[in-house]
């Protein structure tokens, strides 16, 4: 074959990629996608090509003729790759097939999730390009919650995925959540899945047309399976041939063969082109199968059946059988090995699964098969050894197993220096001073006056039952009331608690606010997960609330920042040693939740066999809580930029308008992710939505808001100018969010509704005010600040639930107690803190399970 026929090009999936097919299509040459030892090309032929993905808009032009389009290289899963030269005509009768199976038109908008560099990847983008339709190429590996975000926005409505890549989708449904229902179109590859794997993709993506498909290089597309019309019988089958002029057919060995216009031309080897059919036109496969009612059953790879002791097992149906014995969660794999005495044995590896469940199965499998203990091994790996596609290399597999076997087998609280009264009045202050970090607290101090906030006042409560103090301490403090005024209390009969003081129900709003927002921020992650088990009436559910639980994330860094004014930022010319120290404790505290979280994630990815792949610090460490561990430490930097002139609400104000400047900023330069490992999680902290600019801006506003209200001592003033305020902004956001194009629903979670949210924010906390400074406060307010005390530990405790649901899932727990378990154990955990904290602040009647 000349060279100058030929267009060689790197085997790196993307746009330039699907250019240079496109070319080669159209000039007739010979597309020749990477390296093959059988094809020898001048040095420097090959075209190198730039990395990235996005949309790709080509046409494409069957043609019938005989030309060579197209050398690939096979897998490998079994040896050396071979050079397979397909035909125009081969690669436009499987685009046509396609396209007629699958009932594509030109609406299609497809995300392609495997490499077009391969047969699955590159026959999707010439069957979408033939019906006038546009493919997106990720720019690395494929991403669920991209994926379930172009969905939900309309921008994709066709998939392309191997059964590695849906079986996390299917394991983990929130990824995609209610975005499934979207889905008009989805092939899958050829690889095994069990019928209930192929069930729940139907659950996962009610609406789509689904389809998998048998073959491999020489033939490809060679069966079609219909997984939404097909019945239980049906999906445990590879399908059947659609189209002219082709078939399948088993031959005396059980070997699959293959006939049609649809199969490649020949094997390049040296110079010569030699045919991939028998003389009779049909392709011999090495693997096994059978044929029922019409459908064709995969049984296997013929080079992948192991003799021992004259009993054959196909080691690919050897794993697909235990798979069924197994939870869906498990990874397990099957090889065959080399035996001196027995002539092979039967290579079974597992991650991160139990030894036991794997062990029950096998032994079960291997009575049924007359088979041994001894016949079988059995090992732990880290991964298995995959193709680019995911397909297992079995024969790699076998070396790591053999290589496997081989291996031999707190300080003690100073007293303060204060000038106290009473011996009661020095443990008080005692207490707060440990708690604040203050080196001196005098009698006529509160609480709240010296800048306690929820985190300090849980210290507070700690120390005050190791000393013996009873509850009613820490009401008086809540309440506002000074040392003195809780030593006089403690020392003799005293009047009933009354919150008057302003500071106090300021707190207590602030607090109420915090809680409120942290519960939105569960609900708007927990939603999804039962909204999607309710059906068309979730569905209708979610589009109303969707919308307004956007409200958390942007409402607690508001409140966040209030919070800053409201306790730090009196503190900033005077105390910085003290905040510093608090800083320090609150940080130390949010990075290791941030720390569990990741070590959970990581383990959840482990035990469920997937890899970490290259965005694996933006896996494991983005969320919002990762906001608040690099907001905690910057905030006493950001307090000094702000105090730095007298004009503090200006100030603050401007800060917010630059934060948001420096978000549009960072989205201008970089708007797609070209990014792998902490530079990608970096693009994520720097334009996505917990970005960390885009919520300092709030944070600032919720500042600017602060700092105006402590300047007003009079509740009712309070509460008053904030409703004006809050009122007059979210009018004036919620109409301007309303008017532009997408209405309310689709720009709720965008920039544009700031003010709209700020408006109800402070809405909200003026009529937090109102209720707090009421004597008779109902039970919800009380326990909303009761949320507010404790909204880290439900931050970090709920990260952790579907996590640990994919861990018991991989460790064989049904998907009723993976979720149960973990859900229970945090809402018993934060009822148990909550109920504590509620009788110590609040005093009476604890509230009871219905109540929180």
């Amino acid at each position: 074959m000349d060279s100058a026929s030929l267009l060689s090009v790197e085997k790196l999936s993307g746009i330039a990629f699907a250019k240079c097919a496109d070319r080669a299509w159209r000039e007739h040459k010979v597309l020749l996608i990477g390296e093959n030892s059988a094809v020898k090309l001048p040095v420097g032929a090959r075209c190198k090509l730039a990395p990235g993905g996005g949309w790709y808009d080509g046409r494409f032009e069957p043609d019938n003729s005989d030309e060579i389009a197209q050398i690939s290289s096979t897998s490998g899963t079994t040896g050396a790759p071979k050079a397979i030269a397909i035909s125009r005509r081969a690669i436009s009768n499987t685009v046509s097939r396609l396209i007629e199976t699958m009932e594509m038109d030109s609406s299609i908008r497809e995300y392609i999730a495997v490499p077009v560099t391969y047969s699955f990847g590159l026959g999707r983008l010439r069957a979408v390009a033939a019906v006038g339709g546009k493919s997106y190429l990720p720019d690395d590996d494929f991403r669920p919650d991209e994926i379930r975000n172009m969905l939900r926005e309309g921008t994709i409505n066709a998939l392309s995925a191997v059964p590695t890549m849906l079986r996390l989708m299917i394991t983990n449904p929130e990824l995609i959540g209610s975005a499934g229902a979207k889905l008009r179109w989805l092939e899958i590859g050829s690889q095994h899945m069990s019928v209930n794997e192929k069930k729940k993709v139907r659950e996962l993506f009610p609406n789509a047309l689904i389809l998998q498909h048998y073959g491999l290089t020489e033939a490809s597309r060679s069966t079609f399976l219909r997984i939404d019309k097909a019945t239980d019988d049906e999906l445990g089958s590879i399908g059947q041939y659609i189209g002219d002029h082709g078939a399948v057919r088993i031959a005396s060995d059980k070997r699959i063969e293959i006939k049609g216009p649809h199969v490649a031309s020949g094997t390049i080897t040296g110079k010569a082109l030699e045919p991939v059919v028998q003389v009779d036109g049909w392709l011999r496969t090495n693997d096994l199968g059978e044929i029922r009612d019409g459908s064709l059953y995969f049984l296997g790879r013929a080079d992948d059946v192991a003799n021992i002791s004259g009993i054959k097992v196909s080691a690919e149906h050897f794993e697909k059988q235990i798979s069924e014995l197994i939870p869906e969660s498990a990874q397990v794999a099957a090889c065959v090995l080399d035996d001196d005495l027995r002539g092979n044995k039967i290579g079974v590896a597992y991650i991160c699964s139990s030894i036991e469940t794997i062990r029950s199965a096998v032994e079960k499998l291997a009575g049924q098969l007359a088979l041994r203990p001894a016949d079988i091994v059995i090992a732990e790996l880290d991964d298995f050894p995959r193709t680019e596609t995911g397909k297992l290399r079995r024969k790699a597999l076998a070396s790591m197993i053999v290589a496997k076997k081989l291996q031999p087998d707190e300080p003690d609280i100073i007293a303060p220096d204060l000038v106290m009264v009473s011996p009661k009045e020095a443990e008080i202050a005692m207490i707060w001073q440990d708690a604040l970090g203050l080196a001196k607290v005098g009698p006529n101090d509160s609480f709240h006056d010296l800048g306690g906030d929820s985190l300090s006042a849980v210290s507070v409560m700690i120390k005050a039952e190791q000393v013996g103090f009873p509850p009613e301490i820490l009401q008086r403090m809540f309440a506002g009331e000074t040392v003195a005024q809780i030593a006089r209390a403690l020392e003799n009969e005293a009047a009933p608690i009354i919150r008057s003081n302003t500071r106090a129900i300021r707190a207590d709003a602030l607090n109420a606010l915090r809680g409120l927002f942290a519960l939105l921020i569960v609900i708007s992650h927990w939603g999804p997960f039962l909204i999607d088990r309710m059906g068309s009436a979730g569905t209708a559910i979610w589009s109303f609330l969707g919308p307004l639980l956007r409200i958390g994330t942007p409402g607690f860094a508001m409140v966040y920042g209030m919070g800053l004014g409201f306790f730090f930022f009196g503190q900033i010319d005077t105390g910085r040693r003290i905040l510093h120290k608090r800083i320090r404790k609150n940080t130390l505290l949010i990075f290791a939740g941030v720390l569990l979280i990741a070590l959970t994630s990581a383990w959840s990815l482990l035990t469920s066999g997937t890899d970490f792949g290259p965005i694996w610090p933006e896996r494991l460490f983005y969320e919002v809580l990762l906001f608040y561990a690099l907001m905690v430490p910057t905030s006493l930097f950001w307090l000094r930029i702000v105090a730095c002139t007298k004009h503090h609400i200006l100030n603050s104000l401007l800060m917010a308008i630059f934060a948001y400047a420096c978000y549009f900023f960072f989205l201008y330069l970089w708007p797609v992710n070209e990014w792998t490992g902490w530079v990608s999680l970096g693009w994520h902290m720097l334009v996505a939505p917990y970005a960390y600019p885009r919520l300092l801006g709030a944070v600032f506003l919720g500042l600017a808001a602060a700092i105006w209200l402590q300047r007003i001592n009079d509740w009712k003033k309070i509460c008053g100018d904030a409703a004006k305020l809050g009122l007059g902004l979210g009018i004036f956001g919620f109409t301007a969010v309303a008017v532009l194009p997408g209405g309310w629903t689709n720009n709720a979670g965008g920039m544009v509704a700031i003010g709209a949210f700020a408006g109800l924010s402070l809405l909200l906390y003026a009529g937090a005010v109102y209720i707090a400074a009421s004597q008779n406060r109902p039970e919800i307010l009380k326990l909303m600040i009761i949320c507010g005390m404790i909204a880290f530990p439900i931050f970090i405790g709920h990260g952790l639930v579907f996590q640990l649901k994919a861990i018991l899932e991989a460790y064989g727990s049904p998907t009723i107690l993976a979720i149960a378990i973990p859900s229970l154990t945090f809402v018993s955990a934060m009822f148990w803190l909550g109920r504590r904290l509620y009788f110590l602040v609040f005093g009476h009647a604890k509230p009871s399970a219905k109540e929180i």
